[in-house]
């Protein structure tokens, strides 16, 4: 009894915990190449990412959700649970377009070639490779028109420091789940960009 009790407290504590804004979930491994007011400079390791194409937020997290096994079985071809890592990655399917693609990145032990198959034809495998970003963090609930705000402050200081980047490929990252309050929340914008 006491160790299923010790269980759900924990489990009580992770979600007060998530609500508060504290990240418990893995998150991708990075080496900081540059630190200033405004943004990072970061090596990420390569990483395998499961993504789906939906404008409607709310679909394109629960099909992803679905393919980890959030809700009961997942949904991809060994039946095998996933667990969920942050950030939550949106992209542009073309420049200037709404951030349609949703991206989940699996942890960090799963390759493209044992990463399990999605059974759903609308979620694929993606092999993200080895990349450095200039990455801006920034709190609150954050929107399509927000992220874009936060991308021109960030893109205008990489410009001020003669710093290149790839517009084209910038993405948002979310840290929390829907429930954290707001004000807690941790967002970043994040761009391609060459220190050389």
């Amino acid at each position: 009894g006491d160790r299923k009790k010790g269980k759900t407290e924990t489990k009580g504590k992770s979600i007060m915990g998530s609500v508060a804004g504290r990240i418990t979930t893995e998150t991708p491994k990075f080496e900081l190449l540059k630190k200033t007011d405004l943004y990072e400079i970061r090596k990420y390791a390569p990483s395998v990412a499961v993504e789906t194409s939906d404008p409607r937020d709310n679909n394109a997290f629960n099909v992803l959700a679905n393919y980890i096994g959030v809700f009961g079985e997942a949904q991809n071809e060994k039946k095998e649970k996933i667990s969920m890592t942050a950030p939550v990655v949106n992209r542009e399917e073309d420049e200037g377009k709404e951030l349609r693609k949703m991206q989940f990145l699996l942890p960090s032990k799963y390759t493209i070639e044992n990463a399990p198959v999605p059974k759903h034809t609308d979620v694929k495998l993606v092999d993200v490779p080895e990349r450095v970003l200039a990455v801006h963090t920034f709190s609150g609930v954050c929107d399509d028109k927000m992220a874009r705000a936060k991308l021109d402050l960030l893109l205008k200081k990489l410009d001020e420091d003669k710093i290149s980047y790839d517009k084209s490929k910038w993405q948002l990252y979310r840290y929390n789940p829907p429930w954290t309050l707001g004000p807690m929340r941790t967002n970043e914008v994040v761009v391609p960009a060459d220190l050389h």
